[in-house]
């Protein structure tokens, strides 16, 4: 099997992320059109068993498109108990169907925050919210994930890319190929380098050869299956 790792990016050398939105379900919401001078209302369409899913859970997830309305927002959770007939979520804490959205700090304080504001939490849109104290607790609804892939490929680039040194910031192998770049190939060491510096990382260096359009140095590798015991 193909060694895998933290993907990066060889160009910007930084790391690859994902938004972790696998299985999750964004529930549907819309804008009721009710509003006064401080808050708007808008509506969220959950599953009729919607109190007995969320024990255990930390909360939701919703789609809301960006609204340019400097006002707070008030949500009501209606259940899609396919009757026709509205039935919604009581509010525990004043007995309404209305539940308004805060912004938590780090320090755990709530705070409002305006619907135009919601896209400074999730710039695509997604959030998750919290059911907690009769409100609703505005998250993003992105999970940021590495990446992870096959190696072989970054392994190869980097490896070129790489000085040997002896500072904690600098790797202790690499190829440093811009040392070759004006050098005669046929007169220093690259080959002996190339070999040394991959066969440390137990990679085989089956052909090695010049884009001549780029002038990049291109490799072609066998993954080395490390001997146990």
């Amino acid at each position: 099997m193909a060694r895998m790792d933290i993907t990066m990016n060889p160009s910007l050398g930084e790391v690859n992320t994902s938004s972790g939105l696998a299985g999750k379900v964004f529930y549907p919401f819309r804008l009721s059109g009710e509003q006064d001078e401080k808050r708007v209302r808008g509506e969220i369409t959950v599953p009729a068993d919607f109190a007995v899913r969320r024990r255990g859970e930390q909360g939701f997830y919703v789609q809301i498109p960006y609204t340019p309305l400097y006002k707070e927002l008030l949500v009501r959770l209606r259940l899609d108990n396919g009757t026709g007939h509205p039935e919604y979520v009581i509010n525990s804490t004043d007995n309404t169907v209305w539940f308004p959205v805060y912004l938590q700090d780090s320090e755990g304080a709530t705070r409002a925050i305006r619907l135009s504001e919601y896209e400074t939490i999730n710039e695509e849109g997604r959030y998750h919210l919290v059911l907690r104290d009769g409100c609703l607790l505005l998250y993003s609804g992105d999970d940021t994930d590495l990446e992870i892939g096959a190696a072989k490929y970054q392994n190869e680039v980097f490896l070129l890319k790489a000085f040997p040194g002896n500072l904690y910031q600098y790797p202790t192998t690499g190829v440093g190929l811009i040392d070759f770049l004006h050098g005669n190939f046929e007169n220093n060491n690259l080959a002996a380098r190339l070999q040394a510096e991959f066969k440390g990382d137990n990679m085989i260096i089956i052909n090695a050869y010049m884009d001549s359009v780029t002038g990049e140095l291109l490799l072609e590798t066998e993954e080395k299956e490390e001997q146990h015991g």
